[in-house]
């Protein structure tokens, strides 16, 4: 499948973005890039080390370079943070620049992924506590993540069968903007 177009990874954290991300690059012969990774390499210090000395603001202007640098790039799988698309003008971006899919996990199976790291910094502190974070984050989140026409449940799925799943799901897709495109009758 010849794809220019970046494709970025959205969804809340442990949806899979990073490991399925890489999955799909292998699969389609493209460059994978994890915007996270990027940061950090940036930064030389974890996210979760940068929210402790930085802060969130700090952390967020950084996301939007990374964002700009990216946009400006062809045929990546991008991985996204789970707080990127929250900015307007990143989604905005990124809408222009590819295609974006939302991975979404059924939230008991994403609470159990979150409880066994220690990475995450909006998760932070007590891990009986994760439950009630996640909870939260997801609700305030809500509206965003549902707004996505492409979405894929990486519940229970190993990232290959996500990865097979996106390329099936991208196939069909092209298969319909051809047939659209051959409907319209150009007249000049």
């Amino acid at each position: 499948m010849k794809i220019k177009r970046n494709i970025y990874l959205t969804g809340f954290m442990g949806t899979g973005k990073s490991t399925i991300g890489r999955e799909l690059a292998r699969f389609l012969g493209k460059k994978f890039v994890d915007i996270d990774a990027l940061i950090e390499k940036r930064e030389d210090m974890p996210v979760s080390r940068i929210f402790e000395k930085h802060g969130e603001e700090y952390f967020r202007n950084l996301e939007m370079e990374v964002a700009v640098d990216l946009s400006g790039q062809t045929g990546r799988v991008v991985a996204t943070g789970g707080g990127t698309f929250l900015n307007k003008e990143i989604r905005e971006l990124f809408f222009k620049t590819g295609l974006v899919i939302c991975l979404f996990t059924e939230k008991e199976q994403l609470i159990k992924r979150l409880k066994r790291t220690e990475k995450r910094p909006l998760l932070k502190g007590d891990k009986a506590a994760v439950a009630e974070k996640v909870e939260k984050l997801l609700d305030e989140r809500k509206e965003v993540y549902s707004k996505f026409s492409i979405r894929v449940n990486t519940t229970n799925l190993t990232p290959q069968e996500v990865a097979k799943k996106i390329i099936d799901t991208l196939k069909t897709y092209r298969k319909i903007l051809d047939k659209l495109h051959k409907q319209y009758i150009v007249i000049s």
